[in-house]
């Protein structure tokens, strides 16, 4: 623990408020750091040495050229000597001072220590989340050691909730007291990252309720948390363009168009993957492209098939299981369709 100037400055002007004689703050080689005399500032300070290499009090009756009498006390903080209080005056008149001068000098020192440590903590937390909103890559045990010491399980899964709007107000600033695994962003927007899917309901419903907030993004849950953070920019980003009025954007109801537009199409064409694999699959795909082909018309594609549309609409249950995609949903239907053109 060192004993800054700013600190030693700080003890003087609170000391010397209703101390009626001139104070001094010695560091711990004996140079004057705080002082009311800001002449005598970087001197060094004869009573004080002696004082840190007693480790006790030290009393100066006379004096001398170099030398003002009064009493020098150390300041000792877990068995160490950070510095010395020193009071000008005559000892017998000053002696009295001393004890609660350095008794507060110690609590105004472990405050700002404790101020420090506080802050220290706070940027260190503010570097975690920023590198958790930015790393794509896998986690190491040194990132894993900083999550711990955060509170963030990191061996779970997590989702990111992209939030849009003002900030700084008092109301969001008291959501991301409530919702503490947040971290801001550039351009007036935040976000939160949530594993329980209870914590995940109750910020949504939260988040729904906050009348400074614009637009909302939610992604995947992601073993790497910055991933499905992409993943909600990329929904927020395609949401605006095809649902401008909409609040909330969700990347798995979105995800399908975004895929469109771009270079990778592999979630798309894994739909089949599981029709693949069935005994059915060669009349399962033909009727789905005869479904296309006859725009959904239940009674003419069963004719075009030669089969009741009874069975039909089994076979298009059937791929529903399989696909986890409706052929009589439209925008579902046109996921199959892409599914198709890009299977190999």
């Amino acid at each position: 623990m060192k004993l800054s100037k700013t600190i030693a400055q700080n003890i003087v002007k609170e000391m010397m408020s209703v101390v009626p004689y001139n104070i001094n703050v010695m560091n711990e080689n004996g140079i004057i750091v705080g002082s009311g005399d800001l002449s005598r500032i970087g001197d060094i300070h004869e009573g004080a040495v002696e004082a840190i290499r007693k480790k006790s009090l030290n009393v100066i009756y006379d004096e001398s050229e170099s030398v003002k009498p009064g009493v020098n006390e150390p300041i000792i903080i877990d068995g160490k000597v950070i510095g010395v209080i020193g009071i000008t005056g005559y000892s017998d008149e000053v002696k009295k001072f001393i004890k609660l001068v350095r008794v507060t000098a110690v609590l105004l020192i472990e405050q700002a220590e404790a101020n420090k440590e506080i802050q220290d903590r706070r940027l260190g937390k503010e570097r975690f989340y920023h590198e958790l909103a930015h790393r794509k890559t896998a986690y190491d045990e040194k990132f894993c050691k900083i999550a711990r010491d955060y509170g963030f399980d990191i061996s779970k899964d997590y989702r990111a909730i992209l939030v849009y709007g003002d900030i700084s107000s008092k109301e969001i600033i008291s959501l991301c007291k409530k919702h503490t695994y947040n971290c801001d962003l550039d351009n007036n927007k935040i976000v939160f990252f949530v594993c329980e899917e209870y914590k995940y309901q109750l910020l949504i419903n939260d988040l729904k309720q906050c009348k400074d907030i614009e637009k909302i993004s939610i992604g995947e849950k992601e073993n790497i948390a910055a991933i499905s953070l992409e993943n909600s920019e990329k929904a927020i980003d395609m949401g605006i363009k095809i649902k401008p009025e909409s609040k909330i954007y969700q990347y798995e109801n979105l995800k399908f168009v975004i895929n469109l537009s771009c270079e990778n199409k592999s979630d798309t064409t894994s739909l089949f993957s599981n029709i693949d694999k069935s005994e059915y699959k060669l009349e399962l795909i033909q009727t789905l492209q005869t479904y296309i082909e006859e725009n959904g018309q239940i009674n003419d594609v069963a004719k075009r098939l030669n089969i009741h549309r009874n069975t039909l609409n089994y076979r298009l249950e059937r791929i529903k299981k399989l696909t986890g995609k409706d052929p009589k949903n439209l925008m579902q239907l046109f996921e199959l369709f892409c599914g198709l053109m890009w299977k190999e």
